[in-house]
């Protein structure tokens, strides 16, 4: 007769990516190990500084009873929040790495090491993830580096530290040995049940007033996809062995978005999500989006929220028409595409799923239904020619040419991405991206695209934008890309709660009217400006006065087009009050509740609107 392993006394084998948050029990007193965390504001950090990434490892610390603490460093501001982190005598201090932020993460720690020679420093984040123990000896002051998903190896690390106790062993990191030679560990597999995890802390939100351009919320790990300049995780990159995509149940994303809302009177959410329609992009992943988005309307969250979409994801059928207008009626205002090309080669160089005719149409129907588009797009890499940077600046000048930047957008390098190693393998990349990983230390296959990248790269920002992609003086280039996002969701608010008020849609529709018209022009004139740029670099002749001239040119008339903008702007909402209409209504904070409770935008499940 056969004996189960239950009879006998066996525990069952865990699932790999099997994770809890234990503590060990010789540690009798885990809040005495204190661990900080810190967040380099470079790059895109800097228009919304929440980094879920250590919120999420915050919180598994916490959990266990560890103290923590998370702290922004501003850029050219390291050394009163190193002398801030001395003062709070963390045992652990962890930064998280993507290619841009490294030469400040080794600026920092430099500065950490003179201030607490012991202090154990650890490193993780995508460049730790794909490069591992190459970041202990481009950081000479790191101790420890991790690979991977970071609650399982924070949580471990901890503990280890806090009793004393050897990592040599700890799975998921790299470490010096005693030698000073590297060591790199397994890595551990990935979390399989995300709903383990605690939400994530929100040090930052709350250190910001509970006001920020946004709040990040994760619903899903992991992506089905392969583009080939992608360091997040997917199919073509996995350091871990488990599924490529992992998501949460909607019940999970609604109850962490009310307690949001509840808690710090904020309504406008980013979805991180690398797709928001996976895991398939199909029947099954559309369930859990229209899951989501009628929970949102059936608890009455009157909320607004960003998401990433795949334009192969989406058709003309009626089934995706009905889908977008049930999630804009929830809230969804922006969406990020990887249009990245409008050359059918240079989409097969991505290994982008999506064809061009795919990339007009989503193009199209965000369009048709409100929906902001903010897509990734990447005419200068070291494969592309004049022909194909004139092709990409039609393709814009056709759909979305409004933003220069798209016109202009550099390919970044990341460690871990097939297009890193193809360049590699090509001779293309360049001293500094092996010495400290910076993500624009390549050649060009043609000359000419060389100069002309130098040369658009440098034209409109600082030098921290030029060399390092760090913004630290915002240009009128920059700011009306942001601007134009804020505006287009003003507009987009405005519909949904005001749309039924007697004269509000001919003062919105006129207001729509007045942007397209200036957005066409505006993408006109920087058509015009690229062609004529482009000319003059093939041609020789760009001189330092007409650079100069143009950088004048440039702010003035980005400036002057916010500033109409915004004064159009304060009309319609003018009109709109004489109508009757609290424009206030559409903030992303919440009024303070009053005894007589918030105003409510749903009652019941029913759209008031």
């Amino acid at each position: 007769m056969l004996t189960s392993g239950k009879e006998l006394g066996l525990q069952p084998r865990e699932k790999p990516g099997h994770f809890e948050i234990a503590l060990d029990a010789r540690i009798t007193d885990p809040a005495a190990f204190r661990v900080s965390f810190v967040i380099l504001l470079d790059g895109d950090l800097v228009m919304s500084p929440e980094h879920l990434g250590v919120a999420y490892m915050a919180a598994t610390l916490r959990a266990a009873g560890f103290s923590c603490e998370i702290r922004e460093a501003e850029h050219g501001h390291h050394q009163e929040v190193v002398d801030a982190i001395a003062a709070y005598a963390p045992g652990l201090v962890c930064f998280t790495l993507m290619s841009l932020n490294v030469p400040s993460c080794v600026e920092f720690c430099a500065a950490l090491r003179k201030e607490m020679p012991e202090v154990v420093i650890a490193c993780g984040g995508p460049a730790g993830t794909f490069t591992g123990t190459d970041v202990l000896r481009v950081n000479p002051h790191a101790d420890i580096v991790a690979v991977g998903e970071g609650e399982p190896i924070i949580l471990d690390l901890a503990q280890r530290l806090a009793l004393g106790e050897d990592i040599a062993d700890c799975p998921g990191i790299g470490y010096r040995d005693q030698d000073g030679g590297y060591r790199q560990n397994p890595a551990r597999p990935l979390v399989h049940n995300l709903e383990v995890l605690p939400y994530p802390v929100r040090d930052q939100l709350i250190a910001h007033g509970n006001k920020l351009e946004y709040v990040r919320v994760s619903t899903s790990r992991g992506c089905v996809a392969r583009c080939t300049f992608c360091s997040a995780p997917n199919l073509g990159n996995r350091v871990q062995a488990g599924k490529a995509w992992r998501g949460v149940g909607p019940d999970y994303v609604l109850d962490e978005v009310e307690q949001l809302v509840r808690d710090h009177r904020f309504r406008t959410f980013d979805f991180i999500d690398s797709t928001f329609e996976d895991p398939d992009g199909g029947r099954v992943g559309k369930k859990r989006v229209r899951a989501i988005a009628e929970g949102i309307l059936d608890r009455g969250l009157d909320i607004y929220y960003n998401v990433c979409m795949r334009a192969e994801n989406w058709s003309d059928c009626a089934e995706d028409h009905d889908l977008l207008d049930l999630l804009v009626r929830s809230g969804l205002e922006k969406v990020n595409v990887g249009i990245e090309s409008g050359v059918p080669e240079e989409l097969l160089l991505w290994e982008k799923r999506a064809t061009v005719e795919d990339n007009i149409t989503i193009i199209r129907l965000l369009r048709e239904h409100g929906i902001y588009l903010a897509m990734g797009f990447i005419p200068f890499h070291p494969y592309a020619t004049v022909e194909t940077l004139t092709q990409n600046a039609d393709f814009l000048r056709r759909h979305a040419g409004h933003n220069l930047r798209r016109l202009t957008e550099r390919l970044e390098v990341y460690p871990g991405t097939s297009i890193a190693r193809k360049l590699a393998d090509d001779g293309l990349l360049g001293p500094a991206y092996e010495d400290n990983l910076d993500p624009y230390d390549y050649r060009h296959s043609d000359e000419r695209v060389e100069r002309l990248a130098v040369h658009f790269a440098s034209l409109y920002n600082d030098e921290d934008y030029h060399k390092r992609g760090v913004i630290t003086d915002q240009s009128a280039v920059f700011e009306f890309e942001t601007f134009n996002v804020v505006v287009q969701t003003f507009v987009s608010r405005l519909y949904r709660r005001f749309h039924a008020l007697p004269g509000a849609m001919e003062v919105l529709e006129g207001f729509k009217d007045f942007l397209h018209e200036t957005r066409q022009d505006m993408g006109r004139q920087n058509h015009e400006f690229f062609m004529e740029n482009l000319d003059d670099v093939l041609t020789d002749r760009l001189d330092p006065a007409k650079r100069r001239r143009q950088l004048e040119q440039i702010e003035t008339r980005f400036r002057t087009c916010i500033d109409r903008i915004r004064a159009e702007q304060l009309r319609v909402g003018m009109r709109l009050h004489r109508f009757g209409a609290d424009v206030t209504a559409i903030s992303s904070s919440l009024p303070p509740v009053t005894p007589g409770g918030a105003p409510r935008s749903y009652n019941g499940g029913a759209p008031t609107w």
